[in-house]
C-alpha cells in the first residue's frame, strides 16, 4: 500500500477532490431516479385507461382528458434530469419533478379537503407524493449549496 500524503497541503487536497466526487455521485444518484421514476410515471399516465383512474386521479386529469398531458410532462422532467447528469447540472430536472410531484400531493389534500375531508385515502396519497418532493428538494437545496461552495474555494 502507498503511503498517504498527511500534510497540510495534501490533506486540503485530498478533502477538496473527495467532496466533489461525493457531490457528483450524489447528484447522479439521484438524478438518475429521478429520470428512472419520470419516465416510469410517463409510461404508467401513457397506457392507463381512464376507466381504470380513481376518483381524485380523474379530477386531476381531466377525466382522463389531460393523460397525454401529464405523461409528457413527466417525460420532459425524466429528459431533463437526464440533461443535467451529462451537463454536470442539478437543479433543472429536480426543481420540475418536485413542481409536478408537489402538484399531485397538493392536488390530493385538496380534493380531501373538498370532499369534507372524510377520505383518508386521500391523505395517504397526497402525502405520499408531497413526501419524496419535500426529501427530493431538500436534497436539491443541500447539493447546490455543496456545488456552490466548492465553485466558490477556486473549483
Amino acid at each position: 500500500m502507498g503511503e498517504i500524503d498527511t500534510t497540510p497541503e495534501g490533506d486540503g487536497q485530498m478533502r477538496d477532490i473527495s467532496a466533489r466526487r461525493r457531490v457528483a455521485l450524489g447528484r447522479n444518484i439521484v438524478l438518475s431516479m429521478g429520470a428512472l421514476y419520470a419516465m416510469r410515471q410517463s409510461i404508467y399516465y401513457a397506457t392507463i385507461q381512464e376507466e381504470t383512474l380513481s376518483g381524485a386521479q380523474a379530477i386531476i386529469t381531466a377525466g382522463g382528458a389531460a393523460l397525454g398531458v401529464w405523461s409528457a410532462l413527466w417525460g420532459v422532467v425524466g429528459v431533463l434530469c437526464v440533461m443535467d447528469m451529462v451537463n454536470g447540472h442539478t437543479r433543472n430536472g429536480l426543481s420540475l419533478l418536485v413542481g409536478v410531484a408537489g402538484g399531485w400531493g397538493v392536488g390530493y389534500l385538496l380534493i380531501w379537503a373538498f370532499a369534507g375531508f372524510q377520505d383518508m385515502t386521500l391523505v395517504n396519497s397526497g402525502i405520499g407524493w408531497l413526501a419524496p418532493a419535500v426529501f427530493i428538494f431538500g436534497f436539491l437545496l443541500k447539493i447546490t449549496a455543496l456545488q456552490d461552495l466548492l465553485r466558490s474555494k477556486g473549483a
